[in-house]
């Protein structure tokens, strides 16, 4: 399929007339409605980068977002005009915001006042508590799906994962959600609501708070800040700020469910009250007139940086037509020896996704420089730009860690593969690493599974990879359970 981005070229009825920049699956362009007249965004999706066995996944989040941002009228939730399909993609037609996400905003401008810090939270809030509802939970509500316009307005964004009251699209069990906002119950897979919501809301009042997120690290290092460790206040961090928002915030990031405000409204209120309570006046919704000065300049800046970005992929040389010399990306994928080629294939595929067919050439040169299946999703997570391709494209290591390989006990026995292992010790078995990922599942939930891999990759022997994965439990009497549980004890 030929490149959009001309003007001229058509989606359905839209006219494009620009690139904004590259999405978690596809291009977003700037495009035309000639019949009403109005400027739109266009989110794409290409069909035939698709896996199969993510694929149909990948589309039914894309028309969920559909779906859901598709029910909501509010001045706070950008609007979905239109769903449709022609040439060989999927796109979604919404409202074209002049604005940059507040992620953007936050890095130009870390201390923002207190009474913008009140007045876009009060806008986040309301627009959550309109779309709570109407029976739609976001699920990944952070700052890169907040956008903040010239004039000091806030929009929420991207509902591709939102629950529907009718949806079925993510079960219980299933880890889905952002890592540095998610809720302890998204990384337990439990179910999530609108309190869930709410917590990550209050991730967000934290960082414009105290100038940095309240959970930082590795997703499994995260993973136990979000379920076990209690925060530093945000005035330890700001001398200069009221007590009363430690407690709103405190609230706002506890633990269990049930000990969080109940709404968005509840939380809105009681950040109303502080304010109050502590400057006399009442909060406002309109933002100060230098932050929407500041805001403005932001906007700029990201547009502006959105379409040199998008140029230059736009310029970027077709598959085997750089400096490889005439051969295809293709060959150049099975000339590197040390990795199988159905496995680099794969994680083409898989990178494609976000970034087209130049994924290909991009896996052959970093396999050349790694025989270590994390590095080489390290290396290639830095090419995409936004933090939830790069959390999407580094799952698919959960799938690419084991390889079936014939053994000399059970036929149904599997060995990790590409992965670097201590002097000559041998791979563990894939069974003793799936009990182990069984076992820590009942305190952790799915986000076991990443962490019983890390253990895999490090051991150095059985008894090490054991006490690696124990080593996450710090309830001493889960701790000895597990380990009798796997047979170490």
């Amino acid at each position: 399929m030929a490149e959009f981005g001309k003007t001229g070229d058509k989606l359905g009825k839209y006219e494009i007339t620009g690139v904004l920049g590259r999405g978690g699956m596809g291009t977003v362009y700037q495009g035309y409605d000639p019949i009403i007249q109005r400027v739109v965004a266009l989110k794409t999706i290409r069909k035939e980068l698709l896996e199969e066995d993510q694929g149909e996944g990948m589309v039914e989040r894309f028309k969920n977002e559909a779906r859901a941002a598709g029910r909501l009228n509010h001045p706070g939730i950008v609007a979905i005009y239109d769903y449709g399909e022609d040439k060989d993609v999927s796109f979604i037609a919404m409202e074209y915001v002049n604005g940059c996400g507040l992620n953007e905003f936050f890095r130009a401008h870390k201390d923002i006042p207190l009474g913008d810090v009140v007045s876009i939270m009060l806008q986040l809030l309301a627009a959550l508590d309109y779309a709570h509802e109407q029976g739609v939970i976001h699920r990944d509500v952070k700052a890169a799906n907040l956008l903040i316009t010239s004039d000091g307005k806030l929009k929420i964004t991207d509902f591709g994962i939102a629950r529907l009251d009718t949806s079925h699209l993510t079960m219980v069990g299933s880890i889905i959600g952002t890592p540095n906002s998610m809720a302890p119950e998204q990384f337990m897979g439990q179910p999530a609501d609108r309190r869930s919501d709410v917590f990550s809301a209050g991730v967000i009042f934290y960082e414009m708070l105290a100038g940095q997120r309240p959970f930082v690290g590795t997703m499994e290092s995260m993973a136990s800040k979000v379920c076990y460790e209690v925060e530093a206040p945000p005035s330890s961090l700001k001398s200069d700020l009221p007590p009363a928002f430690d407690i709103v915030s405190a609230k706002s990031l506890t633990k269990l469910q049930e000990d969080r405000y109940a709404t968005a409204r509840h939380f809105s209120e009681a950040i109303q009250q502080a304010y109050e309570g502590s400057f006399q006046s009442p909060a406002s919704l309109t933002i100060s007139d230098q932050t929407v000065m500041l805001t403005a300049q932001a906007v700029q800046a990201s547009m502006a940086a959105m379409k040199a970005k998008a140029a230059r992929a736009l310029a970027s040389p077709a598959p085997g037509q750089g400096s490889s010399a005439g051969q295809s990306s293709t060959a150049g994928l099975s000339m590197v020896t040390n990795w199988q080629e159905s496995t680099l294939k794969d994680v083409a595929r898989q990178l494609a996704v976000h970034i087209g067919p130049m994924a290909k050439i991009l896996v052959r040169k970093a396999a050349a420089s790694t025989v270590d299946v994390t590095e080489l999703y390290t290396l290639l997570a830095s090419n995409l730009d936004s933090e939830a391709a790069r959390r999407q494209f580094l799952g698919g290591m959960t799938r690419l860690g084991v390889t079936p390989m014939p053994t000399g006990g059970s036929s149904g026995t599997r060995v990790l593969t590409n992965t670097k292992v201590a002097g000559n010790v041998e791979p563990l078995p894939q069974q003793t690493i799936d009990l182990a990922s069984r076992q820590l599942a009942k305190y952790l939930g799915p986000i076991a599974s990443v962490m019983v891999k890390n253990a895999a990759r490090q051991a150095t022997s059985l008894q090490v990879f054991y006490s690696l994965v124990a080593d996450n439990l710090t309830n001493l009497d889960e701790r000895d359970k597990f380990l009798k549980d796997v047979g170490a004890r």
